[in-house]
C-alpha cells in the first residue's frame, strides 16, 4: 500500500509541497492545496501515531506572509547568534 506524501484533509487537493523536514516519524512541509475556495499555500506538521499521520502543530495559510523578510530575519538571526543549520553542516569527505 503506498502513502500518500502529504496526509492533508480530503477537502483539499494537493498541488505540489515542499518537505521542510522529513522523517518516519514526522512531517514538516509547505503545501499548495486547492478546495472549493480556491488555492491557498499552507504550513503543515504532521506526526505519526500508530500508523497514522495526524496534524501536530500547525495547517495554516500562508501566503500572506511576507517571505522575503522572513528569510533575511531567520539568515540574520543564525549570523547573529552562531546557530547552525543543517545547509551549515560540511558534508563528510567521501573515502
Amino acid at each position: 500500500m503506498s502513502e500518500v506524501k502529504y496526509p492533508v484533509s480530503a477537502t483539499y487537493k494537493v498541488l505540489d509541497g515542499y518537505d521542510i523536514y522529513r522523517s518516519d516519524n514526522l512531517i514538516v512541509a509547505l503545501v499548495v492545496v486547492e478546495s472549493q475556495f480556491g488555492r491557498d499555500l499552507r504550513l503543515y506538521r504532521w506526526m505519526k501515531r500508530k500508523d497514522q499521520w495526524k496534524v501536530d502543530l500547525c495547517r495554516m495559510g500562508v501566503k500572506r506572509w511576507k517571505w522575503a523578510e522572513i528569510s533575511t530575519k531567520a539568515l540574520e538571526f543564525m549570523a547573529k547568534y552562531n546557530l547552525k543549520g543543517l545547509a551549515d553542516k560540511e558534508e563528510p569527505e567521501e573515502s
